[in-house]
Parts: structure tokens; sequence; C-alpha cells
């Protein structure tokens, strides 16, 4: 446990670092799209490649194939749960849009893939890029939609570099030839780019919050302690009722319910400015999490190794 906690320490002190270059104008709002775009398009990609390397087993394939269906029931039962569940709460459609977008879907990117690769190297980016292959489904779907009120763009889904690289690592992974050491070496410069990378992007985009607004807005903390408390709690609950019956690796497990409890995912905030659908809520919610996941993820990363162990 004092190991990942000391790792998410460490993405915490980067956060920080990515606030004060933000503050101190060494990162402007130009540099934050270039930093992002290089993650995205070439440090992830090249990053889910590199995990592809992982050691092929028997049981690897089976938590692949186990956090692809927990994702799968999380996504289609959260929305299906969430359309009822917001019914009747009193405001306006755009924000009751913007809710069920934020308390559902995560931040399998900028956050997910380099805390899953601090907490459990390879083997962690590879669950997490199962994870989030279902999640870009769910979101480039069902989530377009919801925000745009419009036909969803499967081209947004198949062209998306990330999923793409998913899409290619699982296959490496699946067959048994494996990068010549060099190769692999080459791809990892780039790839190890991604914990520091992302964590900076995300403190540089916390200085764009209103505080005063991020902590007074009662919409924001109803859908902060969905996102980053009530859906995970009820994944933990399933993953430790399913595993009475069935076995599932610990750090499947903890992989599972880490990756349904991190922050608010940053394409809500660029769909919601897209297609003008309360971005400023959307926006507050999105920070909102990233700053309250410092408590709530150790808290949940605690719970887990006391429950499944490392």
């Amino acid at each position: 446990m004092p190991a990942l906690l000391f790792s998410f320490l460490q993405m915490t002190v980067l956060i920080i670092l990515g606030f004060v270059l933000r503050k101190t104008r060494v990162i402007d709002e130009r540099v934050q799209q270039g930093l992002s775009n290089i993650l995205i398009h070439a440090v992830l990609p090249f990053n889910l490649i590199s995990s592809s390397q992982y050691e092929y087993s028997r049981e690897m394939i089976l938590a692949l194939i186990a956090v692809a269906g927990a994702s799968l029931c999380y996504f289609t039962f959260s929305i299906i749960g969430m359309r009822f569940f917001v019914k009747n709460i009193k405001m306006e459609d755009q924000e009751r849009r913007v809710v069920i977008m934020t308390s559902i879907f995560m931040n399998t990117g900028f956050v997910g893939f380099p805390l899953m690769q601090a907490l459990f190297g390879e083997k962690g980016m590879l669950l997490a890029s199962c994870y989030n292959m279902v999640f870009n489904i769910f979101m480039y779907t069902y989530g377009e939609h919801k925000l745009s009120r419009k036909k969803a763009n499967a081209r947004n889904l198949l062209l998306n570099p990330v999923t793409l690289a998913t899409i290619a690592a699982l296959i490496l992974f699946i067959i048994p030839w494996r990068m010549p050491g060099h190769v692999k070496e080459t791809i990892d410069i780039v790839g190890n780019m991604t914990v520091p990378l992302a964590m900076i992007i995300i403190g540089s985009t916390l200085t764009t919050v209103n505080i005063k607004k991020l902590f007074t807005d009662k919409l924001s903390y109803f859908s902060t302690a969905l996102r980053l408390i009530i859906f995970p709690a009820i994944m933990l609950g399933a993953v430790i009722i399913v595993r009475h019956y069935v076995y599932i690796m610990p750090v499947t497990a903890t992989t599972i319910v880490i990756m349904t409890a991190l922050p608010c995912g940053s394409m809500n905030v660029i769909f919601s400015e897209k297609f003008n659908c309360a971005p400023k809520l959307c926006a507050r919610n999105f920070a909102q999490t990233v700053v309250l996941m410092i408590v709530t993820i150790p808290v949940f990363l605690a719970i887990c190794t006391h429950l499944f162990g490392n």
C-alpha cells in the first residue's frame, strides 16, 4: 500500500507543477493544447503499444475479459439508472444532460492510463486499455448524442488514435510474437512521458476554473458524489460479490474499481463546449472531481488493498 500511495503522491506533485507553470505563464492556452495533442496522438498510443509486450498468459486473458465485462455492465446499468434517477430532479434540460454525462463518464485517458501505469506498470496499462475501449464505444455513441442531440459520429470512434492503439495493443498481446528489446526500449522512451505530461496538463487546466464557484455549486457536488463515491462503491460491492464465486486477480479487481473511481472525463468538457450544452457547469464538474480525487482515490486504493491484496 505505501508504494501505491507514493505513486499517487508523485502524480499530485506533477499536478501542482502544472498549476504553477500555468499561473506563471510558462504554459499558456496554446502550449497546453499542443501538449494535449502530443499526449493523445503520440505518447498514449506508444504507451499502449508498449503494454502489449507484457508476458502472455491465460490468466491475463481472463483478466482482460473480466475488465471488459465489468466496464460493459457499468456503462449499461449506469446509463439506464441515471435516466430514471435524475428524471424528477429540478434542473434545466442542458444541466440534466451534463450531470448525467459527468456522473457516468470518467477520465480514462488523462488520469486512468497514467494512474494504472504508475500503480501496476504494463499489466495495469493493458487492463486499463481494455476498460477504455468499452468507454470509447459508449462515449462516442451515447455520450456524443446525449450532449449534441444529434446522431453519433462513428468516424470519431473508429479513427480515434487511442482506440486504434488499443486495438493494436490487444492484438499484439494475443499473438505469440514479441518485439526485439531495442525496439521496445525506443517505444518506451515516448510512452514513459504519459504520467508527467498528463498530470501537468491536468494541473494547468485547473487554473482556468473559478475557485469560488467550484465549491459552491450544488449540482457539481451532486455529480461529484456520484462520480467519485457512489458509482465506485457500487462497483466495489459488485466485485466483492463476484469474487465469492469466480476468482479475480487482485490487480484486476483493483483496476476495475479504481477505473470506475476516476474523475470526470475531459471529453465531457470538449463535447459540452462544442455543442454549447452547459459548458461552465461541465467544466466545474470536471475540475471539482479532479481536485477531490486526491482524497477519494487513495481511500478506494486502501480499501482494495485491504480486501484484495496487492
